[in-house]
């Protein structure tokens, strides 16, 4: 990363820790400004909740990124080619459904609990990853691979020498999609009993406290700018080198 990349993400990250570390502090000030009829502020210590959040977003983006990056590699090749349009329908499905009503349906199933968010936030993460998956793999120029072809390459090597590192950029940017997606959605988690900053926004508004919701708003606000900017950066390393 260069210099002018580093500062923002440094100084959201800063933020950040300094927030999580001074959350008590942060609640008294808050209170200073809002007249609020409760002013007890969040129970749990804000760097639990915020672990909680955290722990979701990062086990259900590793599925995400897997199960995605499986499927658009598999409807992209020769063999997937029949199945495309089936997988792409029920993912849309899957993403045409608002989150909170995506949670809904799965706690029947699952239960309430971080099983079920997890469930939703995969589902829920999955199109961008696919999609663009799918079109970085098919997007390659016909004519790279046609050359190597005429070198004598494999196709497993025309994959992963040539179609991959083409692909890569566009394939990061359905995966920093998924992720800022994956790091709001989580709040809704809340709701099902799965723990994470949702908790202050969800008894912030049931106790209209605008302290409790702000604690819990203004972490996540950080945590998806922060990942955005790097993996901007991560995009734009690949597409230079």
């Amino acid at each position: 990363m260069k210099l002018k990349s580093i500062i923002p993400v440094a100084a959201l990250t800063a933020v950040l820790v300094l927030m999580l570390i001074f959350s008590r502090e942060f609640e008294i000030f808050m209170y200073g400004i809002f007249n609020t009829k409760t002013q007890t502020g969040s129970r749990t210590p804000l760097i639990v909740l915020f672990i909680e959040h955290l722990n979701m977003v990062v086990v259900s983006g590793i599925i995400a990124v897997i199960l995605g990056l499986a499927l658009g590699i598999f409807i992209s090749s020769k063999p997937g080619r029949e199945y495309r349009d089936a997988f792409e329908e029920i993912i849309s499905l899957g993403q045409a459904f608002p989150s909170a009503a995506l949670l809904a349906l799965v706690v029947p199933i699952v239960g309430y609990g971080s099983e079920g968010a997890l469930i939703a936030l995969v589902i829920y993460a999955l199109m961008p990853i696919v999609y663009n998956t799918y079109a970085g793999l098919t997007g390659v120029d016909p004519d790279c691979i046609e050359a190597a072809k005429g070198m004598g390459m494999e196709d497993k090597r025309i994959f992963t020498r040539i179609k991959l590192p083409l692909a890569a950029n566009v394939i990061l940017a359905g995966i920093r999609t998924s992720l800022v997606i994956n790091i709001s959605a989580a709040t809704l988690a809340a709701a099902v009993g799965a723990g994470g900053l949702g908790v202050l926004v969800v008894n912030g508004v049931k106790a209209f406290d605008p302290v409790l919701i702000l604690e819990g708003a203004i972490p996540v606000s950080l945590m998806a700018v922060i990942a955005d900017l790097v993996m901007k950066e991560v995009e734009k390393k690949l597409s230079y080198s």
